[in-house]
């Protein structure tokens, strides 16, 4: 039977004010989903919500265990090694953390650990619970698409589907389908290239596409290109073939 979350009328408040509320949709297994936001709608405290970190009103149902990184800041003053508990660990999962992490020194200090290297082992402590669905909150702003991509290439070799957070469009085009929210809810969703289309409703929200997108999308309008493509390179190839 297909694994889901499913939320339904989700709202969450603190000090009796309404941060959101009636926040409804469903996460499906092997559908990774990357939900968009403005700053201050909920996005982080939703995903506390789906994680029971934080009181919440409605129903959350989860179908399979889930675990998540929400921020880069954790202080540990010791080892990656002693971090992972590495010596408890199997050696299935010895051989995941070498795999991903790519280092013959398990005892660097956590604290000196670049942005990458960190996230990269705070994902290996929780992936080591072995869950099906992943949270990643906004904390990719500093890498690059490469590190990006080994990432999320990392997680689907684990057969976990990907729920993230962004408020970086960019982003979007690591993933299939797209939730937008705002305060009143969720906004729209679908999958990722028919809710780009939908460009007057994103730049009213504040959104500005990514110009290769916004590119795409204005020859398209002009039958210039017969469908919207998400990537830089294969826009110029394309427009280079046409001439």
């Amino acid at each position: 039977m297909e694994k889901r979350i499913n939320l339904q009328n989700v709202g969450v408040s603190l000090r009796s004010n309404n941060i959101f509320q009636n926040i409804t949709f469903s996460v499906l297994e092997g559908q990774d989903v990357c939900l968009i936001g403005l700053e201050g709608v909920g996005k982080s405290l939703l995903l506390k919500a789906i994680l029971g970190n934080v009181t919440f009103s409605g129903e959350i149902v989860r179908d399979a265990p889930c675990r998540g990184v929400l921020s880069l800041h954790k202080r540990f003053s010791s080892t990656i090694m002693d971090f992972l508990d590495y010596f408890t660990l199997n050696e299935k999962d010895k051989l995941l953390v070498h795999q991903f992490l790519k280092l013959k020194n398990l005892q660097y200090s956590f604290q000196k650990l670049n942005s990458f290297f960190r996230l990269k082992v705070l994902i290996l402590k929780e992936i080591l619970y072995h869950p099906k669905f992943f949270f990643l909150d906004d904390i990719m702003y500093s890498l690059n698409l490469e590190q990006k991509k080994e990432i999320f290439d990392f997680l689907h070799k684990q057969n976990i589907t990907i729920f993230f957070v962004t408020s970086n469009m960019e982003d979007l085009m690591f993933f299939p389908y797209c939730v937008v929210m705002g305060r009143e809810g969720i906004l729209i969703e679908g999958k990722t290239l028919l809710v780009l289309q939908e460009e007057k409703l994103l730049r009213r929200l504040g959104f500005s596409l990514p110009f290769y997108i916004d590119l795409s999308l204005q020859l398209k309008s002009y039958g210039l290109l017969e469908s919207v493509i998400t990537n830089g390179r294969e826009l110029t190839n394309r427009l280079w073939k046409s001439n």
